[in-house]
């Protein structure tokens, strides 16, 4: 791992191009633009009237842009003066940034509204916690559903483990965008690639299907590097996965993942960066059917392609359902060759177990020494059928494989420190209009846990995703975050 990484811390008149403030006025843009003149009525802006750090007043009610499907080929700036509705695929295309400033909301509808940015641009989405970011649905408030936009998409140029010339480092097009379009295309050689920022954003009701299996996300990176910054993002009833990262090795902090309808975090294709502090909260009812708090995998082709996923992971939430209605899958899953070290994890309430490994090239991973895929410092609450029964093996399936790997003795070993059937006393994390995902001061998550390594935030010495006792600013999930309605 490079230690040099970057530590985790905490008007009226019509427009004629997506740049409002353009810092650049000769290249032309393709995607269209339009007032919409019915704003009033069109879209509900939910968003409350606040001044920005920089001093700009965000108004209650913004009139509505509208950027059609197409292409910004230049430096361009949307800021909270307006909501900025989506009709259709836009791309932000090699050499241009897209600035989004604090307070600024961007609404979706319809079959391909999303916003991607493509290799070689960027995007600068600098929100803060009294003035978040907000990328919705552009229905009404009480009409606003799963699915009802496709998602936002970073796309870079850092390694991924589809294999091209020469045994080189590949390319590859992102899930959700059709194979002909190559502005779909992610990955290279460059493993400290920066798609850009995105701190302090809520991405909702995102996660539309634009053909069968071919869905987007709500936070989707393909081959992003180092040098890019994802830290205080909410992905809230996504309809396929809240996160997935395809390859790269880009670092993710402060994630909420809540009431997916399928992953909360995905990660595949050589994803190798670092995640710290992550909660994800899994729905009681779900339309997938194999929906997981983690799904990792490595290459479903070639479960042994190298560069291998191998994230490392400190400060884990992951949360099941309340109740007999819940789905029946574990809440992680790690198969097809991925590796990994997660430390300092709290798994709760998945009546099929907490964690399944997956196929003989993951169980020889698992196996190796020294270890290259674990679970460590962590905490196992109500899983299973009986609420001990932590590791029910649904790996028998024939489609999976079934190698032979006793999941309950592994993650029991002593050296691993894990602790079973502790309560966490957190009994707010299964609210879904208002959770509250800290520890009781006094929970037991607040010892028996790992030393992040530098890199990491390294006074995270307590289990779980939120400090225990945390309340008010000094809880990271709250003043930025919001729970809606599906």
């Amino acid at each position: 791992m490079d230690v040099s990484t970057p530590r985790l811390d905490a008007s009226s008149e019509a427009a004629t191009s997506p740049d409002v403030t353009s810092l650049d006025t000769n290249e032309p843009v393709e995607a269209a633009v339009s007032m919409d003149a019915s704003a009033s009525t069109d879209v509900v802006v939910a968003a409350d009237s606040a001044t920005t750090e920089a001093g700009t007043r965000c108004p209650d009610n913004a009139p509505v842009e509208m950027i059609t499907a197409g292409d910004i080929t230049r430096d361009t700036r949307w800021d909270c003066s307006r909501t900025w509705r989506l009709t259709g695929l836009t791309f932000v295309r090699a050499g241009a940034t897209l600035t989004i400033t604090p307070g600024t909301r961007i609404v979706g509808l319809g079959m391909g509204a999303a916003v991607v940015i493509t290799r070689g641009a960027r995007l600068d989405a600098q929100g803060t916690r009294s003035q978040p970011i907000v990328f919705t649905s552009a229905n009404p408030v009480g009409m606003r559903r799963q699915g009802d936009w496709a998602g936002l998409v970073l796309l870079g140029a850092a390694p991924i483990n589809v294999m091209g010339m020469g045994g080189a480092s590949g390319t590859n097009n992102i899930e959700g965008i059709e194979a002909s379009d190559s502005r779909g295309n992610y990955g290279g050689a460059d493993p400290e690639h920066n798609c850009g920022t995105v701190r302090y954003v809520r991405i909702e009701f995102a996660g539309q299907g634009l053909s069968m299996g071919n869905e987007l996300n709500g936070l989707t990176t393909g081959g992003c590097g180092r040098g890019t910054t994802i830290d205080y993002v909410h992905v809230h009833q996504a309809a396929d996965d809240a996160f997935e990262f395809f390859g790269g090795t880009h670092s993710a902090t402060h994630l909420i993942s809540t009431q997916q309808d399928d992953d909360g975090l995905d990660w595949d294709l050589g994803y190798s960066g670092r995640v710290q502090f992550m909660v994800i909260q899994s729905p009681a009812m779900s339309g997938e059917s194999d929906p997981r708090g983690v799904e990792a995998d490595n290459n479903n082709a070639n479960h042994d392609a190298l560069p291998r996923s191998s994230p490392t992971i400190y400060n884990l939430s992951v949360f099941g359902a309340e109740g007999a209605e819940a789905y029946t899958q574990p809440g992680v899953v790690l198969r097809r060759g991925t590796a990994g070290l997660m430390h300092n994890v709290l798994i709760t309430d998945y009546k099929q177990g907490a964690v399944d490994v997956i196929d003989n090239s993951t169980v020889a991973l698992a196996r190796a020494t020294p270890a290259t895929l674990s679970i460590a410092n962590a905490i196992f609450f109500n899983n299973g059928s009986d609420g001990r029964a932590h590791f029910t093996d649904l790996s028998s399936s024939a489609a999976e494989g079934s190698p032979a790997l006793d999941e309950d003795m592994f993650f029991r070993d002593i050296s691993r420190s894990n602790r079973f059937d502790v309560d966490p006393m957190i009994p707010g994390r299964h609210s879904v209009t208002a959770p509250v995902f800290a520890p009781a001061a006094t929970s037991p998550c607040a010892t028996g846990a790992a030393t992040p390594p530098t890199g990491f935030d390294t006074s995270a010495t307590f289990v779980g995703a939120v400090r225990p006792g945390a309340t008010g600013e000094s809880d990271w999930t709250t003043g930025w975050t919001a729970y809606p309605a599906n």
